[in-house]
């Protein structure tokens, strides 16, 4: 699939030409745009781990727990996915009753306000290569204790060559629209005087999973567990937009 930009004629000599004294010469610029649509061959999914205890130690050995499981459950998914912590934080639980805010006099942890306990929480990202897994890795990180499993995103390892091929369709187009105007026009096109490349590739299209966060408990231990539930995620195509403009010479 293609899409082409409205093209520009211009028979007037550029300014420059005009204040440099050189004899000004007509031109066709013509601007063009060509959309390769690729498959994406990456996928980043991302969740949040959370631990609690009555003492740190215990708060974050939950939230290491919880995170081994979860990778480890990963790695049967897609095998050796890129797992990497973006955030880890503790912070101190304590009674409902207590009036603690950041504008107010800081209070000591005693009566209302004493700690009750602590929570962990990790943020991970995970870059797979199974884009087509993606769903499911969501769907399994959910039954084994993440909060808020996501797609975050699809995206191409490598986009060069879907560039180089954009580039020559937009190219080819812009060649073939110059031609048309300089025919319409009544006049013969000339050689390529600068062609620029006007391509910005902004964020590709994306889609989110979001799986409400489940808790598991501490069982005695259960018989094998079932299969991920597979959501069959198909991620739609990255378009890579490819813009140039092209200056084209008018023979006399």
């Amino acid at each position: 699939m293609r899409r082409f930009a409205a093209l520009l004629p211009i028979l007037v000599p550029c300014a420059a030409m005009a204040q440099s004294g050189e004899e000004p010469r007509p031109r066709i610029v013509v601007t063009s745009a060509a959309t390769i649509p690729s498959p994406p061959d990456r996928a980043v999914v991302s969740f949040s781990v959370h631990g609690e205890g009555t003492t740190s130690d215990e708060a974050v050995r939950d939230m290491v727990a919880k995170r081994e499981a979860i990778e480890k459950g990963l790695e049967g998914i897609a095998a050796r996915p890129d797992i990497r912590a973006a955030q880890v934080g503790i912070a101190e639980v304590r009674g409902r009753d207590c009036n603690r805010n950041g504008y107010g006099n800081p209070r000591l942890s005693t009566g209302e306000c004493a700690i009750i306990g602590y929570t962990a929480d990790l943020q991970v990202e995970v870059r797979t290569a199974a884009a087509d897994e993606a769903g499911t890795m969501v769907s399994l990180a959910g039954r084994l204790g993440a909060t808020n499993p996501r797609v975050d995103r699809f995206f191409l390892a490598e986009d060069t060559e879907v560039r180089r091929r954009g580039i020559a369709q937009a190219l080819a187009e812009a060649k073939a629209q110059a031609e048309a105007i300089a025919k319409a026009s009544g006049v013969r096109l000339g050689s390529v005087l600068s062609v620029s490349n006007l391509s910005f590739n902004g964020p590709g299209p994306y889609d989110e999973i979001v799986t409400t966060a489940q808790r598991v408990s501490a069982p005695p231990p259960p018989p094998p567990p079932p299969p991920p539930v597979a959501i069959g995620l198909k991620p739609r195509a990255i378009e890579t937009q490819v813009r140039v403009q092209v200056v084209y010479a008018i023979q006399p």
